[in-house]
């Protein structure tokens, strides 16, 4: 008796096994992944279709595809596939402000929803060069451009660090000598790189690492002045943290 139980469990579990792979295997796409290449940012977006086809039994309608990203849009195809038939699929990437390879999950879901598969989605995207204002909208004066004029670093603890960056950029047609410097009741505990030189229209970005000492309470405001060729500019990047408690 033991023995025949345990054959029929077997027997049951290769059935149902066999009904989970027969579900997942109903809609079969043409290839494993959708490559969409090289992508070249300053082409705009990237369409790519992809086939599959109906294994199933039953005829079969895509009701949704969803991914990870709103940089990729899929649009089903919505009219119903007929057993042995073919349906194709439409993904669209947009490459904007995204750089290097990328790979996303993208799911494909049928059958009312009940059922899915998976599909990844790759590709390599070649940057473009913005205009300095799309990514550094501060003009801080002298021909350089930030994409911050404040670094909020909130609450800090006595010991504790923090980093934050900031990405700066010569808006210029000429080299710029660019040099930091700090003022504040926390300058000394501030560190980033006080000189670098830029060609015109380089672009680049700065760690600011603020270690917070002991002894200090409350908010701070800290400035760091960028000196363009020589010339202090009169618009500082803030510094902001607050460290031990607070009352308003």
């Amino acid at each position: 008796m033991k023995l025949y139980r345990s054959i029929t469990a077997i027997i049951l579990s290769c059935i149902m096994s066999g009904q989970m792979i027969a579900v997942c295997q109903t809609l079969r796409f043409g290839q494993a992944h959708c490559d969409f290449g090289t992508i070249h940012e300053k082409d705009g977006k990237a369409v790519r279709d992809f086939s599959f086809r109906n294994d199933g039994p039953d005829t079969l309608a895509v009701c949704d595809i969803t991914t990870g990203c709103r940089c990729i849009i899929g649009e089903p195809d919505f009219r119903k596939v007929a057993p042995g038939e073919t349906g194709i699929l439409r993904l669209t990437f947009d490459p904007a402000y995204r750089s290097g390879p990328f790979e996303y999950a993208v799911s494909v879901w049928y059958m009312n929803r009940q059922e899915r598969q998976i599909v990844i989605v790759r590709g390599d995207v070649v940057p473009m060069v913005h205009p300095i204002v799309e990514d550094h909208p501060y003009n801080m004066g002298g021909g350089l451009y930030t994409s911050h004029k404040v670094l909020p670093f909130g609450t800090i603890r006595p010991g504790e660090s923090k980093k934050m960056f900031f990405r700066y950029g010569n808006g210029t047609d000429r080299p710029m000598d660019l040099r930091f410097e700090i003022e504040g009741c926390c300058s000394s505990h501030i560190k980033m790189e006080r000189h670098v030189t830029l060609a015109p229209d380089e672009r680049g970005k700065m760690y600011v690492t603020v270690t917070m000492p002991e002894g200090y309470s409350g908010k701070h405001i800290n400035r760091i002045w960028p000196v363009v060729n020589g010339a202090r500019l009169e618009n500082p990047i803030l510094v902001k943290m607050t460290t031990g408690i607070v009352k308003d």
